[in-house]
């Protein structure tokens, strides 16, 4: 018997708050990262249903949404198949398009700085500073995703919906964590630190200080990922 993909999640609170689209979208996620479907492999939406014990509409909704972070790629008549993992030159491409989105993003930034968003910002470093993480998608998933709404949220601070959705589907924190298997976050007690840096100079009111304090975060970010393990 085929147990379907809420069976497996735990506890049920979660189950529940989470649609059958997220659920399929993190399982086939977390197999392209781990490197359980290799690349080029074809992901036949009717098979992925059947053992996931859903409709195809979820599972074709995750595809789709799973194409536009460019983690498979979709020909017609062909369908889906897993797309080649991100190599040194797309990994620079993307960390070039995070120093004109962010930096630029924190232009106009000054008006919308509040305690609350201070506050927000502290709270998210703070749980990825006392997380442990390993080196599987198991291992990371929620440090990307706490480090994604970080800088969600700095660039919202633009108040630019064109920015906003351009940073978004550039789909950085869901693309990189190929390239993080094998080895989780590099030198995390950095990272919290350089984040510290952003805020201190955003609960200062410098949004000079802040476009610094990204920038060098990017680069060095950039550097750090594009070390050998």
């Amino acid at each position: 018997m085929v147990k379907s993909i809420a069976s497996k999640t735990k506890p049920e609170s979660f189950i529940r708050s989470r649609s059958l689209v997220d659920l399929a979208h993190e399982e086939i996620h977390k197999r392209i990262t781990n490197g359980e479907i290799p690349q080029g492999e074809r992901l036949v939406i009717d098979a992925l249903a059947q053992e996931f014990g859903t409709s195809l509409i979820p599972v074709r909704e995750a595809l789709a949404r799973l194409h536009a972070e460019r983690l498979v790629s979709f020909e017609a008549n062909k369908g889906y198949r897993v797309a080649a993992p991100p190599d040194a030159l797309e990994l620079r491409h993307l960390f070039s398009a995070r120093l004109i989105l962010e930096v630029g993003a924190l232009e106009t930034a000054l008006p919308l700085i509040n305690p609350q968003l201070i506050a927000e910002l502290r709270k998210i470093n703070e749980q990825m500073g006392a997380g442990t993480y390993g080196t599987t998608f198991e291992g990371y998933v929620e440090f990307v995703k706490l480090n994604a709404v970080f800088h969600e949220k700095v660039v919202g601070l633009s108040g630019n919906p064109f920015i906003i959705d351009a940073y978004r589907k550039l789909a950085y924190h869901q693309r990189i964590m190929q390239a993080l298997h094998g080895r989780g976050i590099p030198d995390i007690a950095k990272l919290v630190a350089e984040h510290e840096a952003i805020i201190e100079a955003l609960q200062n009111g410098s949004p000079d200080g802040a476009r610094s304090a990204i920038r060098q975060h990017i680069l060095d970010g950039g550097q750090r990922l594009l070390e050998p393990a």
